[in-house]
């Protein structure tokens, strides 16, 4: 997980900076704009770590939208605004429609209006999205007290099952969970009605135990996942009882959105908050583990 490594660096030299929440402490920043904030986010896909085969360049339009507009919805903001920069081998005309398009589609069925971006050159074909959305109150990994209760919007382990499956030869028409692995779709309208209610909030694209970590640590407490309140049955149909378990809890590419709250009626609870420290499965401590780009 070298990933976090680098990110301590930019918390170190940018976690001061004059915002309600700077850069490192969150998967977005937040700016107090009149009696609202402004939450400012970006993120990277690219031919080489994001782009499963088959995948169509409509798609890495979408992806691009997607997984920029996540981390809007893990912070309980509404968009408003995305860009893009897109570095390409070539002046390829119509690849560059076609990821445009599906920028274009993702963006109307979001709510968001695209203002533009960047081309260049890279010998990988990569977008960069950068977006910015609004939201009435601060909603971070950060709030989460003992008493809550852990939820998640959707079970996890969808996409890395379809993913697995690529590399074990199967086609795209072959996988249960496409959609999941090629068109995945932010949970905008979760989020914000989530972040009426909830102590903390983020999305899970890394993995489930990546964020449970992640939230422990910043808002200083325990993480019990509850074993007996897991539903492996969308992946046991597919793999093992164990192999299920280690693609809900460590599995990569889920946008959905993981919670705490004192109760509610969205999403499914899978565990609590106590004091102390950590991240437990049962009595077991949780690995942590999950995607890393490098």
């Amino acid at each position: 997980m070298r990933e976090f490594e680098l990110l301590k660096i930019v918390e170190e030299l940018f976690g001061r900076e004059d915002l309600e929440v700077p850069a490192g402490k969150h998967d977005s920043a937040f700016l107090r704009h009149g009696p609202e904030y402004l939450v400012f986010t970006c993120d990277t896909v690219n031919e080489v770590s994001d782009f499963p085969k088959f995948m169509k360049p409509e798609e890495f339009g979408k992806m691009a939208v997607a997984v920029t507009l996540s981390d809007l919805a893990g912070s309980g903001a509404k968009p408003l605004v995305f860009l893009s920069s897109i570095s390409m081998k070539d002046a390829d005309k119509e690849l560059f429609r076609r990821i445009m398009q599906g920028i274009k589609e993702w963006a109307d069925k979001f709510g968001v209006r695209v203002a533009g971006g960047d081309i260049d050159f890279s010998p990988i074909l990569t977008i960069a999205g950068f977006a910015v959305g609004t939201a009435k109150r601060v909603m971070t990994r950060a709030g989460a007290k003992p008493g809550d209760k852990l939820f998640i919007t959707d079970s996890p382990g969808k996409a890395q099952l379809c993913l697995e499956m690529l590399e074990r030869g199967f086609k795209r028409e072959d996988l249960p969970y496409a959609e999941k692995l090629y068109t995945p779709e932010p949970r905008i309208e979760e989020g914000l009605e989530i972040a009426k209610f909830a102590n903390a909030l983020t999305d899970i694209s890394d993995s489930l135990s990546i964020s449970a970590h992640l939230l422990s640590k910043e808002s200083g407490v325990r993480v019990l996942i509850d074993p007996e309140k897991l539903d492996l049955s969308h992946l046991t149909e597919f793999v093992g009882r164990e192999k299920a378990l280690e693609l809900f809890l460590y599995g990569g590419g889920d946008y959905e959105l993981l919670f705490t709250a004192k109760d509610s009626e969205i999403g499914i609870e899978i565990g609590r908050i106590e004091d102390g420290s950590g991240v437990f499965f049962g009595k077991k401590s949780l690995e942590f583990r999950g995607y890393s780009h490098f």
